[in-house]
């Protein structure tokens, strides 16, 4: 397949949110007085048992040789076994979450140096590892009957790490789990968009990303970043710059529509935008997730914040997958003055980074769609079971009962923000051993 390089129309969009009344907006970037925020964001409600919730789960990393698992390495089958029976429990609860997200990293990491990309004659391992956990999720969807929208990692490609989402053979890793019945990448939604659950918009489903509405009145909009990232090794016939100009263009259509059906909007990825704050303390190039590639009207972190100040009052928030520790992140205008996004990974079930496996629930608010806490459940690799050790994103961060995450986290200092960050990074299991500062401020460069 060969897509025309498309690019962003960022003064047709400018045109468009101009038409846009701003009164109406739900966010209040930082240095504005509060007094002045609208009553939609200051008033939320203060019992979060009185409002829906949903799960993120990433970067489980299965490797199905392996029965146990230790820190360093990737999840045995019994961390996994354990990992189903947790997530089953809290889905099965009341009441149940709305939906479910994966952001991405089924199989379990392999030795490569200078090119990731598997010969087709060894992804066996590589392949069952996909399977196993995307046949797991199914099972765990199709019993509770909740939709769960799948996002792909940098390890998901069946042709190897960091390539194309299709293969050689146009074929993606949801090939390896079939069923025309409830496909994924939704599960349990609608492969055409009348009420929730459905999927809204898959124009070129082996490029990895579309849009899907599991609740009436948000739009979940699913990225597949790993084509924005600098290490990407295309085996699908399509030049990068092409595949990244094709996306950022439907992510621009997408929010449009948004705006005009009237629909709150969350994104989710998996490698999120910004610095990695590992490789700058390690002196290591290039430090920043998203490629720097020469580009018409500025890069792809240049386009993706102007989008995101532009769309602020309908985007509610960022998920995202791949560094496995539990951090935040602010999105800055491409002025680099206010925040106007702000992106929260979920923690890897696999303690490879040498963190505490983990996963997320969030709260949200029934009217506005905007996230106001979340609870992060972790467990050590060696346990019988998962147990019930967790923590509040409120109590870490020193919230105000009636504060969204976005207000939490734009309202505090960078110092404060760091310094919460830091208690949960590893997910609960010591210090972070690197500086984590360089990678909460995402601005462009």
């Amino acid at each position: 397949m060969n897509f025309p390089r498309l690019m962003v129309c960022l003064t047709c969009i400018a045109l468009l949110v101009s038409c846009a009344d701003s009164r109406h907006s739900h966010r209040t970037a930082k240095n504005i007085d509060p007094a002045s925020r609208p009553e939609s964001t200051k008033k939320v409600a203060t019992s979060l048992s009185a409002n829906p919730y949903f799960i993120q789960v990433s970067d489980v990393h299965l490797d199905s040789k392996a029965t146990t698992t230790n820190y360093g390495h990737d999840t045995g089958t019994e961390l996994w076994t354990k990992t189903i029976v947790k997530l089953t429990e809290i889905i099965r609860q009341k009441p149940a979450p709305k939906f479910i997200i994966y952001t991405g990293d089924l199989p379990a990491h392999y030795d490569c140096v200078t090119t990731c990309f598997i010969p087709p004659d060894q992804r066996k391992t590589h392949h069952k590892n996909i399977a196993q956990v995307l046949t797991d999720l199914r099972k765990l969807a199709e019993d509770t009957g909740i939709p769960l929208l799948f996002t792909p990692g940098n390890n998901d490609s069946l042709a190897g790490d960091y390539c194309s989402y299709a293969d050689e053979n146009n074929k993606t890793p949801l090939s390896l789990a079939p069923d025309p019945e409830n496909a994924y990448p939704a599960l349990n939604s609608m492969r055409t968009c009348g009420n929730a659950p459905c999927i809204v918009s898959n124009p070129h489903p082996q490029m990895g990303y579309y849009s899907a509405r599991p609740i009436e009145g948000l739009r979940v909009i699913t990225l597949n970043s790993i084509i924005l990232g600098h290490r990407y090794h295309q085996v699908d016939g399509v030049e990068q710059v092409d595949a990244g100009n094709t996306q950022m263009s439907w992510l621009s259509t997408e929010l449009v529509a948004a705006r005009l059906s009237g629909e709150k909007v969350l994104i989710i990825m998996h490698i999120p935008p910004g610095k990695n704050a590992y490789a700058v303390a390690h002196n290591r190039t290039p430090t920043q997730m998203w490629a720097q590639l020469p580009l018409p009207n500025n890069n792809w972190m240049h386009q993706f914040l102007t989008l995101m100040k532009q769309y602020q009052s309908e985007i509610t928030g960022i998920l995202y997958g791949h560094t496995h520790m539990d951090e935040v992140r602010r999105l800055y205008d491409v002025d680099g003055v206010n925040i106007t996004e702000v992106a929260v990974s979920a923690p890897g079930v696999s303690p490879q980074h040498n963190n505490n496996p983990g996963f997320k629930i969030y709260w949200y608010s029934y009217s506005t769609k905007e996230l106001l806490d979340f609870e992060t459940y972790y467990t050590t690799p060696a346990a019988l079971s998962w147990g019930k050790q967790s923590y509040r994103f409120s109590t870490i961060f020193g919230c105000d009962a009636n504060s969204t995450l976005y207000q939490c986290l734009s309202d505090a200092s960078l110092a404060d923000v760091n310094a919460a960050m830091d208690t949960i990074f590893t997910v609960m299991h010591g210090a972070p051993a690197y500086k984590t500062l360089s990678g909460i401020e995402v601005k462009a460069e």
